[in-house]
């Protein structure tokens, strides 16, 4: 589960790239749409919202200018080296399965953003995550492995004491299997958890031209409160 939650930090982590802006007659978009866009971008990885609000010239100009370098690698690459480390492998094509089961899932999460206090200076704004049940994913883990576990014949359960690599990668590759379509099927709550997200004028590089957006005063905490409703 923890080699899960690092992939989803992947998609979710958010990189301090703007600079604090007073003073500016610039017409902006409105912080609840932004703070949406964003939302978009960090727990789905959709950068259209922002591509088209701000302008940017492509999807690759959105995650440039708002993800840490360190996170802008395709996420298939990271499941598969996180997947290599623990021993197991598997090829592109089962990766990029595993890969699309996850996005399908995040897809289904749902959101609405409020502005609920503004100034000249600072916009507040709500944002209401229908996100998932920790517990429930926790539970398809497990199903997933006591599965795993009975179809473990005594002869195949011999072979990896033996170290057979072969019949241990087929068993894992069956149970990641299992577990993502166990995550895919899964549905959104019901009852929405609140975030409330400080906003202020901050200059971005869009596709070469500086403009000003409301966005999060911390990014970083952004990106943290959207990890912690999405899996709750």
């Amino acid at each position: 589960m923890k080699k899960f939650k690092k992939i989803l930090a992947v998609v979710a982590a958010m990189a301090v790239m703007c600079m604090p802006l007073t003073g500016c007659g610039e017409k902006l978009a409105p912080a609840d749409q932004t703070v949406g866009a964003l939302f978009e971008l960090a727990a789905k990885n959709n950068a259209a919202p922002m591509k088209d609000l701000l302008g940017f010239a492509s999807d690759e100009d959105v995650r440039s200018a708002f993800f840490e370098e360190s996170a802008n690698v395709e996420l298939v690459d990271e499941l598969k080296d996180e997947l290599s480390s623990a021993g197991v492998e598997l090829s592109d094509e089962d990766v990029q399965e595993l890969t699309d089961s996850m996005m399908t899932m995040l897809g289904k999460i749902t959101y609405t953003a409020e502005i609920t206090s503004e100034s000249g200076d600072q916009t507040v704004v709500t944002l209401k995550v229908n996100g998932f049940s920790y517990d429930e994913m926790t539970q398809i883990m497990v199903d997933a492995s006591n599965r795993m576990v009975e179809s473990l014949t005594e002869e195949d359960q011999a072979a990896i004491y033996e170290g057979d690599m072969e019949v241990f990668n087929s068993y894992m590759q069956s149970y990641i299997k299992d577990f993502m379509s166990g995550l895919a099927a899964m549905e959104p709550s019901s009852e929405a958890s609140e975030i409330t997200v400080t906003c202020e004028k901050l200059k971005v590089d869009v596709s070469g031209k500086e403009k000003v957006a409301w966005l999060p005063s911390s990014m970083d905490g952004f990106s943290s409160d959207i990890e912690s409703v999405m899996f709750k």
